[in-house]
C-alpha cells in the first residue's frame, strides 16, 4: 500500500547531484526525521537505479538533464504539496525542521522561507539566508546569534538549494528565468518574486545541518560577481557607472580578503552580459502576490488577518 498522503501539505524535492554520498546523507536525514503529510521526491536525469529500493517511501522524478535547476524544476512541477522544500546534496534535515518554516506561510505575502543552516558538530550558524553587502552580493548571513537576530529584521533572500516555497511561485519562477547556475537563480528568483509582491521570511526555528564551515555556492569568483551584479543592475536600473562604483567599493572592502577581489572586479564587468540576462528573464510569467490572494484561501491567524485587512483598506 502506498505511503504517500492523498493530498500532501509539503513536497520535499531532493535533486541528485554529482556527489552520491552527499545525496544519500541528505535523503537518509529526511527519512529519519519523517514529516506527517508530506511527500519526498528524488529528482535525477534517468541514471539513478534506486539501489536501496525506496520506491515505497519516495517518488522518483526524471528530468530532461542533470543540471540542478532542471532537476528542481521537474520536482516542483510534479509535486503535489501546497509548499515545496528544496534540499540539495549534503544539507541534512533535523528533528521538526519544517514546522517553523511552514508557519511563516500564514502571512499572505510570504512566498519563500529561508531556514537556518548550522554546522553539524558545534552548531555554529553557517547560513541564515543571504543578504547584500558592500563587499559581496548574495552572501550568506551568518556568524552567531546577533547576526541571526539582525537577519530577521532586514531584507534577506533564500538559497535555492535549501529553501521553502509556495508551489505556484517556484513553478512560475522556473518558467520566468533560465539558468544553469543555482546561485544566479537564487538571486534572480528573489528579485523576480519581490517585484511580484512576495517577500522572503527567515525561520530561525527551522534548523538544517551541514558538515562544513561554508556553503559551496559562497565561493568567490569573477563569474559570481559578474552574474550577481548584472541581476542587481537589471532590477535597480543600473549600468556601467553603478557597476564601476560598486566594484571599487567592493575591492576596498576586500583588501584583507584577497580571495574576493576577483569577484569584486567581476561586478565592474557586469553590463557586458546584460543582453544575455534579458534574453533569459520573463517577469510576466511570475505568479504575483495579488493573483495568489484571489485564488487561494490561506489558513489565517489573528496577525495575518489584520495584515490582510489593512492591505484591503
Amino acid at each position: 500500500m502506498s505511503k504517500f498522503p492523498p493530498i500532501p501539505r509539503l513536497s520535499i524535492v531532493i535533486p541528485i547531484g554529482r556527489d552520491l554520498a552527499a545525496f544519500e546523507s541528505t535523503l537518509i536525514s529526511v527519512l529519519e526525521n519523517s514529516v506527517l503529510g508530506c511527500e519526498v521526491l528524488v529528482c535525477h536525469d534517468g541514471s539513478y537505479t534506486d539501489p536501496f529500493e525506496l520506491g515505497d517511501e519516495v517518488r522518483f522524478v526524471v528530468a530532461d538533464s542533470a543540471h540542478p535547476l532542471d532537476l528542481i524544476s521537474a520536482g516542483a512541477s510534479q509535486s503535489r504539496g501546497r509548499f515545496v522544500h528544496v534540499l540539495s546534496d549534503g544539507i541534512q534535515a533535523t528533528s521538526g525542521w519544517t514546522e517553523g518554516a511552514l508557519e511563516k506561510f500564514e502571512h499572505y505575502d510570504c512566498g519563500v522561507v529561508a531556514p537556518v543552516i548550522c554546522h553539524v558538530t558545534d552548531g555554529k550558524i553557517v547560513s541564515a539566508g543571504w543578504c547584500d553587502g558592500v563587499d559581496r552580493l548574495c552572501k550568506s548571513a551568518s556568524q552567531g546569534r546577533a547576526s541571526l537576530e539582525a537577519s530577521a529584521t532586514r531584507q534577506i533572500g533564500a538559497h535555492l538549494q535549501a529553501s521553502f516555497w509556495r508551489r505556484e511561485l517556484i513553478c512560475s519562477l522556473s518558467d520566468a528565468f533560465t539558468s544553469n547556475d543555482c546561485l544566479e537563480a537564487s538571486y534572480a528568483f528573489h528579485h523576480l518574486a519581490f517585484q511580484a509582491g512576495w517577500r522572503c521570511c527567515l525561520a530561525s526555528e527551522s534548523k538544517l545541518s551541514y558538515t562544513k564551515d561554508s556553503l559551496p555556492w559562497d565561493e568567490s569568483s569573477l563569474g559570481r560577481g559578474l552574474r550577481t551584479q548584472c541581476i542587481k543592475n537589471h532590477f535597480s536600473r543600473g549600468g556601467w557607472a553603478r557597476s564601476t562604483s560598486a566594484a571599487i567599493a567592493a575591492v576596498l572592502s576586500s583588501l584583507t580578503r584577497p580571495g574576493q577581489i576577483s569577484e569584486a572586479i567581476g561586478r565592474g564587468l557586469a553590463p557586458s552580459v546584460s543582453g544575455s540576462l534579458l534574453e533569459r528573464l520573463h517577469a510576466d510569467k511570475v505568479t504575483s502576490c495579488d493573483q495568489h490572494e484571489m485564488i487561494v484561501s490561506m489558513p489565517r491567524r489573528d496577525k495575518p488577518i489584520q495584515q490582510t485587512q489593512r492591505r484591503a483598506a
